[in-house]
């Protein structure tokens, strides 16, 4: 497992919540979001943070507030593919900015800061986005239509520090975090994309991308709060899904803070077959998780497990028993993923008739069930595949 060498001082103080400094003997290093050189966006800002840098610049408490919801609509409240709205003095004056705030706002660049690297779209119409950061990092998004919506896939972080032996993510280490507005314009370009393929409009969001989004959670809700504002994108919070490989001492503030909802990678129905595969089950045992995503559950959700299947490992019927066991009692959902190619060529995915065994004896125990079938499988765009394109790097094999 490569790790990719990071200059002491770059490192961040940690936070409530942080990934811990060693995982299964491994440093866990911490990477800003902020990147050398780059101006400031717009996008970085929800309409919170926006009415506090406006008072900080001198406005009122509710002159801030009142700006801020009239920039936050302006900017991002229109239709996918219309124009990019002005952004001067004029136009603010336009919108009855007071000239107290011009120069806060204009220092922001509205415009997104990511752009598209490569397309490669899939057999079965799925598209697997590359995109460049300013500093030149890749990042990946999935976009996956759908008959009645689209999904876009969404990274939180350039690379992943948390080394799950199935997902080629894993293996690049973590690079740096993303910002909240590289999060946003990931959509921002997925949703300009969609409107252009036709088809269903993009409705929801997944945080299954590249990174652990619990590990950079103060920027990813920062990007939730202005995905899902009414004045600006307006995406449903129940259309908003983050997945975490069972970063248990983030669950309670995440429920807090976002009311978007939750997936936990679980993929094992034991501690020793999960922690051989996930390194982060060694800080945070399956008893340590469960306990937290029980106590945190607001009242009337339901948290989505993933269970990724692997032939011979954890998928024979009496592991389907372990794993009704582990759910009893929380209100759940489980998706079962057959594997997809990646890294440790030994995790295959199984026969479809155990696939078949496995889902009727986890369904027999009265647990809600679904399979979810790989999409963009032949382009790297899978779950687990996502590579940074380091993928089409690499040199064919002799």
């Amino acid at each position: 497992m490569r790790v990719p060498e990071i200059p002491e001082e770059m490192a961040s103080p940690p936070r409530a919540g942080d990934p811990p400094a060693q995982v299964a003997g491994r440093p866990l290093i911490r990477r800003s979001a902020r990147v050398p050189g780059r101006r400031a966006r717009l996008a970085d800002h929800d309409a919170a943070s926006l009415a506090e840098l406006l008072r900080r610049a001198g406005g009122t408490a509710s002159a801030a507030r009142a700006v801020s919801g009239k920039v936050v609509r302006h900017a991002f409240g229109a239709e996918p593919g219309a124009p990019a709205p002005a952004w001067d003095a004029r136009a603010l004056a336009a919108l009855g900015v007071g000239a107290w705030a011009h120069e806060a706002l204009l220092a922001l660049d509205p415009a997104p800061s990511l752009e598209i690297a490569e397309r490669a779209p899939a057999q079965d119409d799925t598209l697997r986005l590359v995109l460049r950061a300013c500093d030149g990092a890749l990042i990946e998004s999935v976009l996956i239509p759908g008959p009645a919506r689209t999904t876009l896939c969404v990274s939180s972080q350039v690379g992943c520090a948390r080394a799950c032996s199935f997902c080629e993510t894993g293996r690049l280490g973590l690079e740096r975090q993303l910002a909240a507005g590289e999060i946003v314009d990931q959509v921002r370009i997925a949703r300009a994309l969609a409107a252009e393929r036709g088809g269903a409009p993009l409705r929801n969001l997944v945080f299954m991308g590249m990174g652990e989004p619990f590990d950079n959670l103060g920027e990813v809700l920062k990007a939730i709060r202005l995905l899902t504002d009414p004045r600006a994108f307006r995406f449903a919070p129940s259309h908003v899904t983050v997945s975490t490989v069972g970063v248990a001492d983030k669950i309670e503030p995440f429920f807090r803070e976002a009311r978007a909802e939750l997936a936990v990678s679980l993929n094992a129905p034991d501690d020793a077959r999960r922690q051989a595969i996930m390194p982060v089950n060694a800080r945070f045992s399956m008893a340590a998780l469960k306990d937290a995503i029980a106590r945190a559950l607001p009242q009337g959700r339901r948290v989505l497990f993933e269970y990724v299947l692997f032939d011979q490992v954890n998928d024979a019927p009496e592991d389907a028993d372990l794993l009704a066991a582990y759910v009893a009692g929380l209100r759940c959902r489980v998706n079962v993923i057959p594997c997809n190619p990646g890294p440790d060529p030994a995790l295959r995915p199984p026969s479809a008739a155990r696939l078949d065994a496995f889902v009727a004896r986890l369904s027999g125990h009265g647990v809600t069930t679904l399979v979810r079938r790989p999409r963009g499988r032949d382009v790297g765009g899978a779950c687990g595949q996502l590579a940074g394109m380091a993928r089409v790097r690499q040199p064919a094999p002799a």
